[in-house]
């Protein structure tokens, strides 16, 4: 646990300094593959949660507007269906019967919880393809240095996200998606940067 703290505040507060950077990888090496499992989790739920709080704070009419736009009413159940007419525009108070009436009807368990799973599920597809495609390219770009196990590259890419999670997340808050992209942005930079500074490998 000692070694995974250190490796966690090395990975996020390093920049040019070259012997704090071979020690991030001295203790890379030492951390067994579950902190490194860990940490990746942690990650991909920090990058998922803008979304999801930005998810979990809009209506069920806003919602279901953004997915299916003028289809709303043809999208919805039966019972929805029964209650508006499919050809006019809700006015206000309608909306909010609407959204009382999705929520009555388990527009949670049945409609936001999936929908947040596969959110998840796809951010942790992304993250999986982003992190092994950097430790091989990092493997690409230390072919004249010494070489670099692919744990280890893996390690420096994981554990170089810390930082940059935070602050995409925060970014997040106002638009998310976008911090995604900026996420991945910023741990390029850090990732090449610092296998360029470690020579030792």
């Amino acid at each position: 646990m000692n070694d995974y703290l250190i490796t966690v505040t090395l990975g996020a507060f390093t920049w040019k300094n070259e012997q704090r950077i071979n020690l991030l990888f001295e203790h890379i090496k030492k951390i067994g593959t579950f902190w490194l499992v860990v940490h990746f989790l942690l990650v991909t739920f920090c990058l998922t949660f803008p979304l999801t709080f930005s998810m979990v704070r809009i209506s069920p009419h806003e919602l279901y507007t953004r997915m299916y736009g003028d289809r709303l009413m043809q999208s919805m159940p039966d019972s929805i269906r029964e209650e508006f007419s499919d050809d006019v525009v809700l006015s206000p108070e309608r909306i909010d019967e609407f959204n009382s009436l999705m929520t009555q009807s388990g527009y949670g368990r049945n409609v936001l919880l999936p929908l947040l799973g596969i959110n998840l599920v796809l951010i942790l597809i992304i993250q999986i393809v982003f992190y092994l495609c950097a430790a091989v390219f990092i493997g690409f770009s230390r072919l004249n240095a010494v070489y670099m196990d692919f744990r280890q590259r893996l390690g420096l890419t994981i554990f170089s996200s810390t930082l940059p999670v935070f602050v995409s997340s925060l970014f997040g808050l106002y638009l998310p998606t976008v911090h995604v992209i900026i996420f991945y942005f910023i741990v390029m930079f850090f990732i090449f940067q610092r296998s360029r500074l470690c020579q030792n490998g």
